[in-house]
């Protein structure tokens, strides 16, 4: 039988996407769930744990892909391979019977801030930075053993597999303990000068224990595994369907977007603020320098933990004027503040904002606020404020990446933001760059269907998979008109930032 199709997973914290794709990246069909969360308690938040059930998580897929299997009325025998990506960081601990030992802890965790200082007292965190050549955050797996180790023995002695929340899922599909070169390094788990396991970062992090524990390695596209008979049952997949083992989802969005060449900036604008772009180097100080897509290159990240969760906020917060308004009008809340979007320009408001709702930040104690703000300051103001300095914030790492010796001359746009024009020109405008968007809604399962393509041999490599299966939908050109009034406005959202670290140091 003829294999057509190739299954795509994104796995995030809130929820879980499943797209079924042909061979040239049409999309056949597509579910999501939200995963089950339970309310943080007072305890949990003054810890700065962030966690989920993975059981939650692998129920979600189970779900997606049967309902996917379903929607498209084809023969589960016809899809030649699933590939899965997922969140970086954060860490899936698993017991000898592959069972989560203890609940997955997100990357926005910061449980393990104090064990990061004491790296840093201790006069570690320099060399721990040097081998995973980025630089080290509380929610990256090694910090978070540490403290299991410190905090909870009883989980830490339990441990069996340390893995990321995709690997968790290729373990429920295929009964595999697997982990891909690119998420491995980019949550500072190997030392990139060999892209493998080091017993040195492991005592560094001061859990020796935990090299003993870690799964096999694969390249991204890799077949880490086929499904098991028990899986099938729960998902309706055919038994012996390659699964491999795919890649973090910056990665993935890159790959979605076909973003790989040289001068190119992927941008994705999520719950995250993540500027990446593929090269043959290694740049110091970047927040991360992952395996990418071959040998001798990497994914240069320059990235924060808030993008458009800023946005989110300010809807959950502030959001009943446009909620208001979109009910009398009968449209999207999101349409209504797009327009708002559209309508200004920077030089008619003084507001400014940064967009620092979540860490990792600019600074590890950095706090979201407004300036500016008077008595006649309109709602429109503070609408643009919030899109404009999510902007200026990816601006902000891009112009790190182009400083550190990175050439952007492109971007291409992924996310939930990626569906608005007035933000894709907001974009174009600030960075002085055109930006394109992609016709796949669902990026970074697409790239996750292209890697599983090429470990089923749909595609011969990256390349083909881009050119069957990427296409731009669009492409905004940036406008001059308004160039001086944004740099200008930039610039005192940076003074105004660099201000701030001095009261940031103290608290």
């Amino acid at each position: 039988m003829l294999k057509r199709y190739l299954l795509g997973i994104d796995a995030g914290s809130s929820s879980v996407k499943s797209v079924l794709f042909d061979r040239e990246g049409h999309m056949i069909a597509s579910d999501s769930k939200r995963n089950r969360r339970e309310e943080a308690t007072e305890r949990t938040r003054e810890l700065g744990i962030e966690e989920i059930d993975a059981g939650n998580i692998w129920e979600s897929t189970k779900v997606c892909v049967s309902h996917v299997i379903q929607k498209s009325g084809i023969d589960a025998a016809q899809i030649a391979a699933v590939g899965i990506c997922s969140f970086g960081n954060g860490v899936v601990v698993v017991d000898r019977a592959g069972n989560a030992a203890a609940r997955a802890a997100l990357s926005q965790d910061y449980r393990a801030s104090k064990i990061v200082e004491g790296y840093k007292k201790e006069g570690k965190l320099d060399r721990i930075n040097q081998i995973i050549a980025g630089t080290l955050f509380a929610g990256e797996p090694g910090p978070i053993l540490r403290w299991y180790k410190e905090n909870q023995p009883a989980v830490y002695n339990r441990i069996n597999g340390v893995l990321m929340c995709k690997d968790f899922l290729i373990l429920k599909l295929t009964g595999q303990l697997s982990a891909d070169i690119n998420c491995f390094g980019g949550s500072s788990l190997l030392d990139l000068s060999t892209f493998g396991y080091s017993r040195e970062l492991m005592d560094l992090y001061g859990v020796p224990e935990m090299y003993d524990k870690l799964p096999k390695l694969h390249e991204s596209s890799e077949i880490a595994g086929t499904v098991s008979g028990e899986a099938a049952k729960a998902t309706g997949l055919a038994v012996g369907t390659p699964v491999v083992a795919g890649m973090m989802d910056i990665l993935a969005c890159l790959v979605g977007a076909g973003a790989s060449a040289e001068g190119i900036v992927t941008i994705v604008a999520g719950t995250w603020c993540i500027n990446e772009t593929q090269s043959a180097k290694i740049i110091p100080g970047a927040s991360a320098n992952q395996p990418s897509l071959g040998k001798g290159l990497y994914l240069n990240c320059s990235y924060t933990g808030a993008s458009a969760v800023n946005y989110d906020w300010f809807i959950k917060a502030l959001g009943g004027t446009a909620i208001m308004e979109a009910q009398k009008r009968g449209v999207s809340q999101y349409q209504v503040l797009d327009e708002i979007i559209g309508r200004m320009s920077p030089e008619r408001t003084e507001v400014l904002f940064h967009p620092f709702v979540a860490q990792p930040s600019v600074h590890p104690n950095a706090k979201a606020n407004f300036f500016n703000i008077d008595q006649n300051t309109s709602y429109g103001e503070m609408v643009y404020a919030v899109a404009e300095g999510i902007v200026f914030l990816h601006k902000w790492h891009i112009d790190f990446l182009r400083k550190e010796g990175c050439m952007i001359n492109l971007a291409r746009l992924t996310g939930g933001i990626a569906h608005s024009g007035e933000w894709a020109q907001l974009f174009a405008d600030i960075l002085q760059i055109p930006v394109e968007v992609v016709e796949s809604d669902e990026v970074g399962a697409l790239g996750s269907a292209i890697t599983a393509g090429i470990g089923a041999k749909v595609y011969e490599d990256y390349q083909d998979g881009f050119q069957h299966a990427v296409r731009i939908k669009e492409r905004f050109e940036p406008s001059a008109e308004h160039a001086e009034g944004f740099a200008e406005r930039y610039k005192e959202w940076e003074r105004l930032m660099n201000a701030l670290m001095s009261y940031w140091d103290e608290k």
